[in-house]
């Protein structure tokens, strides 16, 4: 069997496929597919940004071989992609989600994003999709609270969370990078 080399990745809003996790992917020898969370796409709707990823993920990323990295926004967008199918086959990688409404903080704005209560009242009912996940966020992150990726994502059966210490939202690149080849070596 051949090893597969596409992956799809979502990156934060702004982010670029070409930037840092994608440059990295692309020189391990994969091919980046994804969306950007930016111009046009972000202007959209979030129903309709749902409807886009889950139709890329129909149409070349749903199985076992798949590989899907998110980071900040790009996996809140995906785990909202993902919620009503009851298995999701490949693996997923996370940096630093959104995963809901960001912490409290002082003199920091509270981040309140499209149905922000959704992912928890999904885990609060044991809705949650079965999937392979493995998620790095900071501990001072103050968009994604780890407390509340403890609470969603240690409810997903096959998960795997890693709370950095000393880490804020933009995890270390030393970091990403050796997290990365790990990932894609098992």
């Amino acid at each position: 069997m051949t090893e597969n080399k596409k992956v799809y990745l979502l990156p934060g809003r702004k982010g670029k496929l070409n930037g840092f996790i994608g440059t990295l992917l692309l020189n391990m020898g994969y091919d980046v597919y994804g969306r950007e969370i930016d111009g046009e796409f972000d202007d959209l709707r979030i129903s309709k940004q749902i409807e886009i990823i889950q139709n890329d993920l129909k149409n070349g990323f749903w199985d076992k071989n798949a590989i899907i990295i998110g980071s900040s926004y790009g996996a809140y967008l995906f785990m909202h992609s993902i919620l009503d199918i009851e298995k999701i086959s490949g693996k997923i990688l996370f940096f630093s989600p959104v995963l809901g409404k960001s912490r409290i903080l002082p003199n920091r704005p509270v981040s309140y994003p499209p149905r922000a209560r959704k992912l928890l009242e999904y885990r609060n009912s044991n809705r949650l999709p079965k999937i392979d996940i493995e998620v790095h966020t900071g501990l001072d992150d103050p968009i994604c609270d780890p407390q509340l990726a403890e609470k969603i994502i240690l409810g997903i059966e096959h998960s795997k969370l890693t709370i950095v210490e000393g880490a804020s939202h933009q995890l270390d690149k030393d970091y990403i990078k050796n997290v990365l080849i790990k990932f894609l070596s098992r």
